[in-house]
């Protein structure tokens, strides 16, 4: 399978609404397993005082200044309910956080726009039901879309598109799909069950708690209320976890 019918990408979920075969069911699982395994060891290394983040200064991660940027902003304020943009707020600030610890290199532009309208299918703007259509796909068809209509370029929307299609897979391979999609799944992950969460300094957290707290994020994520396509990623992850709220770290008090 190409790279563009790969589970997760927009023109994926576009021929299938975002509802999985058997074998993406069992890839699913075995990107959940991937987490937990990965969080575990740093989990450890923690332990060991082998894992320890500096602190970054969210300052320097602040979003370019560019059109595209600008534009990506301007629809995520509209269109998203405070506790849902303060959620993509915190997917950007969590996910640069770990690209910054891990040293890995990124579009800073791309990244943000898919990170701040990476729940766009969970707006009103959305057409399509949940129950009829994975949100990540149909988010990353409107954020694409926006941007198209916006003039920026196809070849920029499509990845904007892209990385919000495929950050529902919850492990994103950084070499197949690029650095911004692995980024997305990565701070979207943090800040809603905390993985990765020990490479984020705590003064680092704490700022970005106190700019985009996460009250009412829950309720936003429509977590334990919302109906989702059956066999879809939404679908399969509320089998996994039920209806109650995952727990967070960061729902604990931030040591700074």
């Amino acid at each position: 399978m190409g790279k563009g019918m790969a589970m997760g990408t927009l023109a994926w979920g576009e021929a299938t609404k975002g509802r999985l075969s058997r074998r993406e069911t069992a890839r699913l699982l075995s990107n959940l397993a991937f987490v937990q395994v990965r969080e575990a060891w740093d989990a450890l290394r923690s332990t060991l005082g082998l894992l320890r983040p500096t602190e970054v200064g969210i300052g320097d991660l602040a979003p370019p200044r560019t059109s595209l940027a600008r534009d990506a902003l301007s629809h995520a304020e509209e269109t998203h309910a405070p506790a849902l943009l303060f959620h993509s707020w915190r997917t950007y600030y969590f996910g640069a956080l770990i690209a910054r610890h891990d040293g890995i290199a990124f579009d800073r532009e791309l990244f943000f726009a898919a990170a701040i309208l990476h729940d766009a299918g969970l707006t009103g703007e959305n057409p399509a039901p949940l129950d009829a259509c994975c949100f990540a796909v149909a988010g990353g068809g409107l954020a694409r879309d926006h941007l198209l209509g916006c003039g920026h370029g196809r070849d920029r929307a499509e990845a904007v598109g892209d990385a919000i299609s495929l950050h529902l897979n919850m492990h994103v391979p950084r070499r197949r799909h690029g650095p911004e999609a692995f980024l997305v799944a990565r701070g979207a992950v943090c800040d809603l069950f905390g993985a990765g969460h020990r490479r984020l300094h705590p003064r680092d957290v704490a700022a970005v708690l106190a700019g985009h707290p996460r009250d009412g994020v829950i309720e936003a994520l429509r977590f334990e209320t919302a109906e989702h396509l059956p066999g879809s990623r939404p679908g399969v992850m509320t089998g996994i976890f039920g209806r109650s709220a995952p727990p967070s770290p960061f729902d604990r008090p931030v040591r700074a």
